[in-house]
């Protein structure tokens, strides 16, 4: 099994190296990625997989990288901009439920699975209540979120290069580096981070926990340097291998009738996502592309890792991701209760 996962991450290693040297965005990410969809679907008799731990070591080591962005401007920006964050946490929401509804009608799947395993961004909370609560198929809304998350990991990039005319202009992988505190202080900053993102139950804990810690301490300290190339490019692509891991034919076979309904739904987030973004973008005055990838219904570090790439302003785009994270962890739940009174949903 050791051998297998070695054999694994040097391809996938190689194929990010080849994707970044043709300058697409998030290239060790995708590297994980495809190469791991690839095995599961034409290498079904190989054993092989990719451990959690490892994702959530990868993960603290991205949180860095994506809080070592923030200046003090970002939380003015908050503020400034706090009415179009909740407008759009607003929108993306809704519009994620009336396609739940949609699906759960074509289907007959039940409303709460759909509603589940439609959620952008929450698929953590949306796994968790799967296995607590019987009335949740955990089989449909595994395959949902699964199929919606790489769908945008998969084509927001690309979109934004093809419709949008960005240009890949750094990396995700060796960002610049702008002086400040060695980057070492990473060490103690996740450890940090993730703990008290734990003891505090926030949402991806290992993700979350370092970024609010770094982005902290680059505030105070007026900035830290980036992780090195050789941490941050095994960091994405052991994130994009336990991505394409979560791939399992065998609980596609199981719910295939929803297959099709969350391509097209994936598709219209994603449309929905454009036209917020022209919205914010005026408002505002940052670019659509900014927009976009801020309003995207993707996850925080692959969003965040694209905008680096462009050159974009991640900050902006952390604090919608982080807003639509936090709003959908903390009020879906109760949200759930109160749609279905006679249901018990775990909370």
């Amino acid at each position: 099994m050791l051998v297998n996962r070695l054999l694994l991450f040097v391809t996938a290693l190689c194929l990010g190296r080849l994707l970044q040297s043709a300058h697409l965005p998030i290239p060790f990410l995708l590297g994980g990625l495809l190469t791991a969809v690839a095995c599961k679907t034409l290498a079904q008799r190989v054993s092989v997989s990719w451990p959690k731990q490892w994702r959530e070591y990868a993960l603290m080591v991205a949180g860095y990288g994506i809080g070592s962005v923030f200046t003090a401007d970002t939380w003015r920006s908050f503020l400034d901009e706090l009415s179009g964050v909740v407008e759009a946490t607003v929108v993306i929401l809704a519009a994620s439920m009336a396609l739940a509804w949609a699906a759960s009608r074509i289907s007959h799947e039940n409303l709460k699975s759909c509603i589940m395993g439609m959620l952008p961004g929450g698929m953590t909370l949306s796994m968790l209540m799967a296995e607590e609560d019987k009335e949740i198929n955990p089989n449909a809304v595994m395959v949902m979120q699964v199929i919606r998350l790489l769908g945008v990991v998969i084509t927001v990039p690309f979109l934004v290069i093809w419709l949008l005319d960005a240009q890949v202009v750094g990396s995700s992988v060796a960002l610049p580096n702008r002086g400040g505190v060695h980057w070492l202080v990473f060490v103690p900053l996740v450890i940090l981070g993730s703990f008290v993102a734990v003891k505090t139950h926030l949402p991806t804990p290992r993700l979350l926990g370092p970024i609010l810690a770094t982005a902290a301490f680059a505030v105070y300290a007026d900035g830290v340097q980036p992780v090195p190339f050789w941490l941050m490019a095994p960091a994405q692509v052991s994130i994009g291998l336990f991505m394409g891991m979560q791939l399992d034919a065998g609980r596609i076979a199981k719910t295939k009738g929803v297959v099709p309904l969350v391509l097209v739904g994936t598709a219209l987030l994603i449309v929905v996502s454009i036209g917020m973004a022209n919205v914010l973008s005026e408002r505002y005055g940052f670019s659509l592309i900014t927009a976009f990838l801020a309003m995207a219904p993707g996850g925080i570090a692959e969003m965040s890792l694209a905008g680096m790439s462009m050159g974009e302003n991640v900050s902006i785009i952390l604090t919608y991701q982080l807003v639509r994270v936090l709003v959908i962890n903390i009020c879906v739940p109760p949200l759930l209760g109160w749609m279905f009174p006679h249901k018990e949903v775990a909370g």
